[in-house]
């Protein structure tokens, strides 16, 4: 079944293609129910009774700001659980209809909303969404570290910082945890970042009331910060627990694609990957099964997955899907590599971090533009985070530029330059 989904999906995708993270927020709390046969229903069924339920209640009563705040909540769950849009879509502007009708005593609301502007890729509009949070209730906990991992987002790091430095959170508060676990996995303390996780791993573990989809997703968490410092085998336990709590999961699911990727499990990431894209169609996970086609010799296929890629990632919110962009770079012609530029550019004018200005850097190296592309490589490289991918494009451009220079020293009589960095006498 789940194949004949996928070649629906992909089909559609390519025929468009010829003409992008969960965030955190404290879980709805469940109206009591005395009808036994609600025990033999999945959380997905219970789910969409209960959105049936408040769409209802909202409907029946135009100014009750919670039944919109446990609607939005809902939507957000649904979409967090499946990669619907269309839910973010919903989740926003009901929760836009709580707020106007109440903001004292409905903060939740405000990370509710930005937590639907983060996943349709508007930062700014989340971040004026958190700062206004903070006005109505001044120095709390949750809307610092939500405002916090915007600025992190948008990489105003030094804001950032200032309100990460003003928190002070117990253990049994894993939403924040997970956003200063970002914080500390950005700026380079990736082993910080990992006992964070895995002491909100142990918390939440012990809670049934949280959705599962947000219990898979600390695991998940763990499993993509192990698999991108290359602890594979701690990246495979972790993704292993997360499926064993939501099976459904394709987030899980495309990163047990790229753990097989990285392990040249070629079969195994096209399998898990079909499995992810089947569930929601990932620009990052098509560009895995298209590159793991590709290796297996099946160029047909991998062009394929590869036209799907694009087509889904042109559907994505924000001026460019940063997994999109790498894979054209990588594979793309030079006209190709030219759009990817133009759309990073686009999207620097209002995020500026450091996986912007990787993208920018790997976009002008694939131009020829490495004198360039070396100045946008420090930028990515200022926080000092432990992405082997960030290195490795470092060490590229550097290698081009150093070529650049011994050639220029040979045609000159001279000496090559000592490093990229510098200038030839």
């Amino acid at each position: 079944m789940r194949g004949h989904r996928l070649w629906i999906a992909i089909g559609a995708a390519v025929g468009l293609g010829a003409g992008l993270l969960w965030r955190g927020v404290r879980p709805i709390q469940e109206t009591p129910r005395a009808d036994h046969s609600f025990a033999k229903m999945t959380e997905s069924e219970i789910r969409n009774l209960d959105v049936a339920l408040y769409e209802k209640r909202a409907a029946e009563d135009t100014a009750s700001a919670s039944d919109r705040a446990q609607l939005a909540g809902l939507y957000l769950q649904r979409a967090r659980a499946s990669g619907s849009f269309a839910d973010y879509e919903r989740a926003e502007r009901v929760a836009r209809q709580s707020l106007s009708l109440r903001t004292a005593h409905n903060g939740q609301t405000f990370s509710l909303l930005a937590s639907a502007l983060l996943a349709r890729h508007d930062f700014v509009g989340a971040l004026r969404v958190a700062q206004r949070a903070d006005s109505v209730e001044p120095g709390n906990t949750n809307h610092l570290a939500l405002m916090g991992e915007i600025e992190l987002e948008l990489g105003n790091y030094d804001a950032a910082a200032r309100h990460f430095s003003l928190l002070h959170f117990d253990s049994d508060q894993f939403t924040v945890a997970a956003r200063v676990e970002r914080w500390r996995e950005v700026t380079g303390h990736a082993d910080a970042a990992r006992r964070l996780l895995r002491s909100a791993i142990s918390r939440v573990d012990r809670r049934d009331d949280l959705p599962k989809e947000q219990v898979a997703w600390f695991h998940y968490r763990l499993g993509e910060l192990d698999l991108r410092t290359g602890q594979l085998d701690s990246a495979e336990a972790s993704f292993r627990r997360g499926l064993a709590v939501f099976p459904d999961d394709y987030r899980i699911l495309g990163g047990l694609a790229r753990l097989a990727s990285a392990r040249q499990q070629w079969r195994q990431a096209i399998d898990y990957g079909n499995q992810a894209v089947a569930i929601q169609l990932d620009p990052a996970t098509l560009g895995v099964i298209s590159d793991a086609f590709l290796a297996v010799g099946d160029t047909a296929q991998a062009a394929q997955y590869a036209r799907a890629m694009t087509a889904s990632a042109l559907e994505q919110p924000g001026p460019i899907h940063r997994a999109w962009g790498l894979f054209i770079l990588d594979h793309g012609s030079s006209h190709d590599a030219e759009r990817v530029l133009a759309k990073t550019r686009e999207e620097l004018r209002t995020r500026h971090d450091v996986y912007g200005y990787d993208l920018l850097a790997w976009a002008l190296h694939r131009r020829g533009r490495d004198a360039e592309a070396r100045s946008a490589m420090e930028k990515a490289l200022a926080q000092h985070t432990e992405d082997p991918n960030l290195l490795r494009h470092a060490r590229a451009i550097d290698a081009a530029l150093a070529t650049v220079s011994s050639r220029t020293a040979v045609n000159t009589g001279g000496t090559p330059c000592q490093s990229s960095r510098r200038t030839c006498n």
